[in-house]
């Protein structure tokens, strides 16, 4: 083995296809061959950990749907990081991860609380609010976080997008738009040109924003140490805006039933605490434009969900969409 001041770490070979050098101590192992089965079981457990993100996230924006009916979308930010707080607090004093959060690096993550949470859920809730605004609307604005994040991985983090990986990134978005454009008359995910999707935009820059530069920091951090750090901040964003609607949040939260605590639960729990963290687990092992990639099926999750939970029609163009999307993410992740 070689000290890695000795010699230059570029030249380090890379482990299997989750670009991350294999470090023991100070000292790269260059010489020592990786078993293929810890290869094969790291890479399992990352693309396992991203099939839970897509399905809860696809989950969500039915979730949201449901919640508003219930709640603003001032009140509805507010629950939704209150419930992932306490998992996280809760992560924070029992595991006591190392290092502990650096004074210098407040800034960076105070800004990573507002584009990762306080902005793109501010801005994603407002939107639907718009009852003109359909599922598959945000669905289909939301879809364009992976070609943000593939730019912005370039630009900022010098990550090479091949050939291969962009023709997958723009097959899965042509599926989708296949599957919401040429949606049944009347449905749920079908595209309508609203105020509240041009509201949603700003959502699909900050999710791309909050995945590249946050990445840095997971050399530091670890995946759920860092969202526990952002989330908080992001929870703190909020006050203000909760504190200017005060009266409403306060008359939605005294009249909360049942019906109303089932999707923010969920929506705390699953989409937030658990595929927040596994995200940017991913993150810290592949290439950003490969995990943005996943975004897609998400939005072929939110259809599925819709055609069993909302009754939506099975169609001809959400089965080719479908497939298009599920060809398109797997050439992405064949180009990693």
């Amino acid at each position: 083995m070689r000290s890695l001041g000795s010699t230059d770490a570029g030249t380090a070979r890379r482990d299997f296809n989750l670009g991350e050098p294999l470090c023991d101590g100070n000292t790269l192992m260059w010489d020592r061959p990786v078993p293929r089965r810890v290869r094969s079981r790291d890479a399992v457990a990352v693309h396992g950990g991203m099939a839970l993100v897509v399905v809860f996230w696809g989950l969500a924006f039915v979730a949201i749907k449901v919640a508003l009916g219930h709640m603003t979308w001032i009140t509805l930010t507010l629950l939704r990081f209150a419930v992932a707080a306490m998992p996280f607090a809760v992560y924070l004093a029992w595991a006591r991860p190392s290092p502990r959060l650096e004074k210098k690096d407040v800034p960076i993550l105070v800004l990573l609380g507002f584009l990762g949470f306080t902005g793109y859920h501010l801005f994603l809730n407002l939107g639907e609010t718009d009852p003109r605004t359909t599922a598959g609307t945000s669905a289909l604005v939301i879809a364009s976080v992976p070609a943000f994040i593939a730019i912005l991985a370039v630009v900022l983090l010098k990550e090479r997008v091949t050939w291969l990986r962009g023709t997958g990134i723009g097959l899965a978005f042509a599926g989708l738009a296949v599957m919401l454009l040429l949606a049944a008359p009347g449905s749920e995910f079908r595209v309508s040109l609203t105020v509240g999707a041009a509201w949603i935009l700003p959502s699909s820059v900050f999710a791309a924003l909050f995945a590249v530069l946050g990445k840095p920091y997971l050399r530091k951090y670890g995946p759920f140490q860092l969202m526990a750090y952002t989330l908080l901040f992001g929870l703190l964003l909020t006050l203000p805006l909760v504190a200017y609607d005060g009266a409403a949040t306060w008359r939605d939260l005294t009249s909360l039933d049942l019906d109303a605590l089932v999707p923010v639960l969920f929506l705390g729990l699953f989409p937030t605490f658990i595929a927040y963290g596994l995200y940017f687990r991913a993150l810290q092992k592949m290439d950003a434009s490969a995990v943005g990639s996943y975004v897609y099926l998400s939005t072929l999750v939110a259809v599925v969900a819709g055609i069993y939970l909302l009754a939506e029609p099975l169609t001809v163009p959400a089965i080719l969409g479908g497939l298009m999307v599920v060809g398109g993410v797997y050439l992405a992740q064949r180009a990693q």
